[in-house]
């Protein structure tokens, strides 16, 4: 499907429109990691000296925070940076994790141009509340997991770790790796409402057909979720899973409104 008015690109058209896209995008992510990098969290440098030059910049602040925040204080948890790259390693890692989530607007911006010439005019007027949409859930996916996934994982991990008797010693890296990348899961997991309903908006697939299909599509999403969280607990998928059913209920509600005008559109055609 092609856009009014468009001229249909050829292949390398495509592909050079593609790598225009991914430099916006990459361009973004490099400046957002630069700032949370850089940017102190706050203008006060009289604890600076000689012997700590240091200031505290966003990342270093989120690191901090995220320790305070996930690891329960009379629990007794020691991280250790194992190698001397360790802290390096997650102020970069960290860093490259706020970016995602600070970009995610250019992010969504970027691959939906990229789709734009594909689209009808009228379709192309849902830019903005895509955009929009795909935000506020990135966002929403995000928070969930900072304020209830990640801590209810890491309780149970150190709950599981007494439990066969071990100390509460963990890797400065692996923490880190567990948590941002759980939290940048739980970001992109909950945006696929908008997916449906632009499949189904497009007449790519119908709300039907998803309903016949819905006890594989959850029991999917906990596989994929099991898959890609670096520590899977039978805790974060019931925690990621109740929230999708219900956001993949309101988004078939409202896919369906989309495939009833669409028709109502054909029928007056005909």
């Amino acid at each position: 499907m092609s856009g009014e008015g468009d001229k249909e690109l050829t292949f390398w058209g495509h592909l050079a429109e593609l790598i225009s896209r991914l430099r916006t995008v990459i361009y973004a992510l490099v400046i957002s990691v630069i700032v949370v990098m850089v940017v102190p969290i706050s203008l006060d440098f009289s604890q600076m000296s000689t012997a700590n030059p240091w200031y505290q910049t966003i990342s270093s602040f989120v690191i901090t925070k995220m320790q305070s925040d996930f690891l329960p204080a009379d629990a007794g948890v020691e991280l250790l940076p194992i190698s001397w790259f360790a802290p390096l390693e997650v102020y970069l890692f960290v860093s490259l994790g706020l970016a995602v989530v600070v970009s995610s607007p250019v992010i969504m911006y970027q691959l939906y141009k990229f789709i734009n010439p594909a689209l009808h005019q009228q379709e192309r007027r849902l830019v903005y509340p895509f955009v929009i949409s795909f935000t506020g859930l990135f966002l929403f996916g995000v928070a969930l997991g900072y304020l209830v996934v990640v801590p209810a994982t890491m309780r149970a991990m150190i709950l599981f770790t007494g439990l066969l008797g071990l100390d509460p010693v963990y890797a400065f890296s692996e923490f880190f790796s567990v948590v941002m990348t759980t939290l940048i899961l739980c970001g992109f997991v909950f945006t696929f409402p908008i997916y449906v309903v632009l499949l189904v908006k497009v007449g790519i697939v119908s709300t039907e057909r998803i309903k016949k299909s819905r006890k594989f599509i959850y029991l999917a999403a906990v596989i994929m979720i099991a898959l890609i969280d670096p520590e899977p607990s039978l805790i974060t998928e019931i925690t990621l899973i109740i929230p999708i059913i219900i956001l993949m209920e309101i988004s078939l509600l409202i896919a369906r409104r989309y495939e009833k005008q669409r028709e109502q559109t054909e029928e007056q055609q005909e």
